[in-house]
């Protein structure tokens, strides 16, 4: 049985989806490249700091931060895969190590993920304090340059005030006991994270911010336009007019809210809902629905982006997918929420 299978046996439109072709199902726009100024800055950025770390055997920091989806991840991931590990006589050596923090965000649970990480057998029977000596013991033993750490907000969930600054501590140690390159990244909440601990702190003082894509900024559009014909180029049911047309443009930044994997998703759930209409071209009815389908299935037609009578707007009011709840409502875990540890958006 595959999945295909399924959904020939259950589709409402037996008939036409068995005379159809499915290739169009799981199409992925992920793998496009999409180096715009932003990526190229925060890659110059990260490979200086690891530079400097390879000449002087001292590490720095850095802190890259921006809204999920933005593509944080991906340029890590595509900064460490240039520098994978490899075999030196009998000893391994991991120049570049990438670590996610748990959402446990413990140090019980981050030294555990440095060890997966590091395809080490994770210790059973060791506290914090042991665990966090064996694991500055084998970065050293891998010779790791730069480590990069992502999802670090998820230190604002810890659910107490020792857990959160026992694990702020362990980061401090390592980095410092290892010197290791270290590049810290997460959500915005991770700039007051890193406050809290004034070596933390002044470690990662450099820090890189990846924003949206904004409309109103014309070197933004400029480029979010160019993002646009690389996807297009990509597409496998060629849009109807070219996806970086001016106004189409607006309607897309409008409708992903500059974001690059909203606009990814748009993009795919638009070429699923064109193969199985059996479409060969993609339209803006086609775009509609699909923002309706992934972004918000509740949008009065005349404001979803794709609607010829659209006011055109930031889709950021009390109600709509991109209200900024995170900067209007308390957020996090108990400890967060009694602003032991405030975010960003909690400035006033």
């Amino acid at each position: 049985m595959m999945p295909k299978d399924l959904i020939l046996r259950h589709s409402r439109q037996r008939q036409a989806v068995s005379e159809m072709d499915l290739d169009f199902l799981g199409f992925s726009l992920e793998d496009v490249i999409l180096n715009h100024r932003r990526y190229d800055a925060a890659m110059v950025s990260i490979a200086t700091l690891h530079h400097a770390r390879t000449m002087n055997r001292i590490g720095g920091g850095l802190l890259l931060y921006g809204p999920s989806g933005v593509g944080k991840s991906t340029l890590i991931d595509n900064y460490a895969i240039n520098f994978p590990a490899f075999d030196e006589g009998r000893q391994t050596i991991i120049p570049v190590l990438k670590v996610t923090c748990p959402s446990s965000a413990t140090a019980n649970g981050l030294t555990s993920a440095i060890f997966e990480a590091m395809g080490y057998p994770i210790p059973s029977r060791m506290d914090v304090a042991e665990k966090t000596i064996k694991v500055i013991k084998i970065i050293k033993m891998y010779k790791v340059e730069l480590i990069l750490i992502d999802e670090f907000q998820h230190a604002y969930y810890s659910r107490t005030l020792p857990d959160f600054r026992l694990l702020i501590d362990t980061v401090k140690n390592i980095i410092n006991d290892t010197k290791v390159a270290s590049v810290l990244v997460g959500l915005d909440e991770t700039d007051e994270v890193i406050s809290s601990n004034a070596q933390v702190k002044r470690r990662h003082s450099e820090k890189i911010e990846i924003p949206t894509f904004k409309l109103e900024d014309p070197e933004d559009f400029q480029e979010f336009r160019a993002i646009l014909k690389a996807y297009g180029d990509a597409l496998i049911i060629p849009p109807e007019v070219l996806l970086y047309e001016a106004n189409l443009a607006r309607r897309f930044i409008i409708a992903s809210d500059g974001n690059l994997d909203y606009l990814r998703h748009i993009l795919e759930k638009s070429v699923e809902i064109a193969g199985f209409a059996k479409m060969r071209q993609l339209t803006q009815q086609v775009y509609g629905a699909a923002f309706r389908e992934y972004v918000w299935k509740g949008v009065p037609d005349k404001l979803n982006p794709f609607h010829e009578e659209s006011p055109l707007r930031c889709l950021n009011k009390a109600g709509e997918p991109y209200y900024p709840w995170h900067l209007k409502h308390a957020i996090g875990s108990p400890l967060a929420r009694r602003n032991i540890i405030k975010t960003t958006g909690s400035r006033d």
